[in-house]
Parts: C-alpha cells; structure tokens; sequence
C-alpha cells in the first residue's frame, strides 16, 4: 500500500514522488489522498496470499469487533457526510467499483468510500493516526473522526448520528520525517470533547521491545474508504529491531488504511500505525483488480512502531493512562518573531539562545510543543556556533518542529525564519529534557 489517504474525487493514487524532504524516499504512506491529504510518499496497500479482510459483523473474535466498534475512527472531511437528520447521518461518496473502476470480481464493491485515513481512540479524547493523515492546524481544523463506520449485517450499516461525530481540536504530537535515523510517521491528536464513556479506548503495547518476526497481527480500518474492516492474516516480516522505527507486515491493507490501529494477536494491544506499503489496484484488461502477492512476495507493509508516538506524546503532555512512568513534561518556553526575506532562515532571523548539557534534549518548533504557533511558512533552524545541527521547514504543513540531543554542552542558537523570501510570524515554544 501507498501512504494511504483518498482523493476528494476518490481517484486511484498511484506511487507519489518523494516530495517532502523530511520524508525519507521510498515507498509512501497508506492512504489515498484526500481534500487535506499532503502529497509525499504515500502509497495504497495490497492483499498477501488471501485476502483476509472481513466486516466487523463477521469477524470471529469478540475482542477485536470490540476494538473495531468502540475503539477504531474513520477520518473524513465534512463534504463526506450530510448530518441534516443529526440520528442518522449519511455519507457522500462513490462506490468502491466506481471510485477504483474495479472489475465485478472483486469484493466490498457496493461500499461507499467517505474516509481518506483511519485511526485508533487511546484516550479519553486522543487519537492516532498516522503524521501524513494530518499535517497541519488547518488540516486538523477540517478533519472529522467518524465512530460507528461498519456493517452490523450484510447490506446494512450501523447507524451513524452527531454524537458519533468529532472534530479535531489540536494535533498534540506528530511526526512525518527522518529523525535520528529513524523513519517515523505518527500523530496524537486530541479531539473536541471526550469519547468516553460511550466509547472505549484501546490499550498500547508496553514496552519498547521489537515485535518478532512471524508475530500475528491485525489491521483495523477503512482500507480505500470504506466501512471497517478487520483483517487478522498478517503476519511480521522484518521487524527492523535496530532502529524499532517501523516493522513490515503482510497485511492485507489499502488506501485508506493509513493510520489504521495494526495489533498485537496475543493480548490485541495496539503495537502499531499503518503507513505505507505496495500499490493497491492493478489493471485487468479494461477494469482494476486487487493487487495480489505471495505471502513471502512484494514489499510488504510499513507499519509505524507505537512507542515512539507514546513518547512523543507523554514528553509534552500527561495522561493517566499512556504516560504512567514517564516524568512530568517539562514547561515550555517560549520567544515571538515576525520576519521577512529571510531566504529560509539564512537571514534576517529573530534568533535566541539556549543552553544545553550534553545528553540533554531540546525540542522545539512554532508547532507540536504546547504553547506553539505559527502564521505562514515558518523555517527554524539551530546552531552549535557557526555549525547548523538541525533545521526544519515543514513538519505540520507550513509550520516548523525539529528535536535534538545535544552530545556537548554549550550554548545553542534557534534561529526562527519564513521559507524563501516570503514573510511569516509565531511563537517558538521549546522544552529542554
């Protein structure tokens, strides 16, 4: 699968150019495209051996339809649904044969396809998705978290209603790039009002430990847009244990898909965030079929490791539930600037030192840490003296975050610009760990 996210047309996404440069080349986040949906290296999924994919009303295991009802969203814009009867909300789109020219062959051709991502309830009133699902305060602003997106039997749906339906109030942590030489694509996004108690969040893996090869997973999800589905066939297949950034599955995953909740078999803990993978749809003389692969072929499936996400998280804000050992997050500090022609922070720039230890963590950005904020494309850079160590342009779209762990003390420079020649303003908040 691709980075998986739907085009507001519903159009097949085919392999995205490497366009962002925090993303690391490759293969690209499993979602197609949608309204808010940001090209980079997105990819659609792809089916492994048999296509496991089931409804939720016709999956076997009890704790994972339970999962799939109470604890999975579908990410949509408000163009995809029509809330005029607020007990029983409809949804604007085209069918999975229409959207995707699918030949009569393939299954679940009769679903609409509303969501552009997919994503898991941790808390109270936090979801997680995946970083390309939401990049920005003004994406976050125009995205909907959808419960009850399933089938309770064939040919019928779950009723949605209002109360089903959240917004987005703030993206709490995120990320979508390269850090550390980790390949990371996450984010934590805290919803308008409580989910709970009508809806129940799913537990996270503990620990930090690699997933073993040959471990079975499930994806939960609206693979291509449409209702959850569960799929309970994949497998691990490279658990990438050195970096513990990603692991590749087989899962049987697509458009969509991208930030789908992907769990552990033995305990049904969410271990994972789906994010990239092979190419979906393939052409059959005059209409598309599932993209089919060997169990042992193609690339397989990317799949964000939890932790880092939970990390992120609890290292800027506090939960009972996810954060327990982890210390208090650490007060932001903040400084404004307004700036122009700054030819991407080269200068111009309004700058402010920071002492760091060595060992010592400083986070910073006009988004993600609490207190920050930003108007037009900011750039921040810091510097050791005359050395750049690390720089950042587009983390949450046109806003700017970056981390990094000093190896010897001394007084760093964060100098905050505007992107080009162009003009910008915002408050850079930073935390030292």
């Amino acid at each position: 699968m691709r980075i998986h996210r739907t085009s507001g047309r519903r159009t097949l996404l085919g392999t995205l150019l490497c366009t962002l440069s925090l993303v690391a080349c490759g293969p690209a986040p499993e979602t197609e495209p949608t309204d808010n949906a940001p090209l980079g290296t997105e990819k659609q999924p792809v089916v492994y051996g048999t296509d496991n994919r089931t409804d939720v009303y016709a999956h076997a295991n009890a704790t994972l339809r339970a999962r799939a009802q109470q604890s999975t969203v579908a990410l949509m814009n408000p163009s995809d649904f029509n809330a005029t009867n607020p007990n029983s909300v409809t949804f604007n789109a085209s069918t999975l044969r229409s959207a995707n020219n699918l030949c009569t062959s393939e299954r679940f051709l009769d679903d609409l396809t509303p969501a552009f991502c997919s994503g898991t309830l941790i808390d109270d009133d936090l979801v997680l998705t995946a970083g390309h699902c939401i990049t920005s305060a003004s994406a976050c602003t125009s995205t909907r978290f959808v419960f009850n997106f399933y089938r309770t039997a064939a040919g019928t749906m779950q009723t949605v209603t209002t109360a089903d339906i959240f917004s987005c109030q703030a993206i709490v942590a995120r990320q979508q790039a390269t850090v550390g030489g980790r390949n990371l694509d996450f984010a934590v996004v805290r919803l308008d009002r409580p989910a709970t108690p009508r809806f129940t969040p799913a537990p996270i893996r503990a620990g930090n430990a690699a997933l073993p090869v040959g471990t079975n997973v499930t994806v939960i999800g609206s693979g291509s847009g449409i209702p959850f589905k569960i799929d309970s066939g994949g497998k691990v297949r490279d658990a990438r244990a050195g970096t513990l950034d990603y692991f590749v599955g087989t899962t049987d995953t697509f458009g969509g898909n991208s930030g789908s909740g992907v769990y552990e078999n033995n305990g049904y803990t969410v271990a994972g965030i789906l994010v990239r993978g092979e190419t979906d749809y393939k052409t059959n003389g005059s209409c598309n079929v599932v993209n089919t692969c060997t169990e042992t072929g193609c690339r397989g499936e990317d799949i964000t490791y939890v932790r880092p996400a939970i990390d992120e998280y609890c290292g800027v804000a506090t939960s009972t539930r996810l954060c327990a050992g982890y210390p208090p997050p650490p007060t932001p500090v903040t400084f404004t600037f307004t700036a122009t022609n700054t030819n991407s922070a080269n200068q111009n720039t309004v700058n402010h030192n920071v002492t760091l230890a060595a060992g010592q963590t400083l986070k910073f950005g006009t988004c993600t840490v609490p207190g920050a904020s930003g108007t037009g494309d900011t750039y921040l850079r810091l510097y050791n003296g005359a050395t750049q160590v690390v720089s950042n342009d587009d983390a949450c779209g046109t806003l700017s975050y970056a981390s990094f762990k000093a190896t010897t003390a001394g007084t760093y420079q964060l100098r905050a610009g505007c992107y080009s020649s162009g003009s910008c303003s915002g408050t850079v908040a930073y935390t030292v760990q």
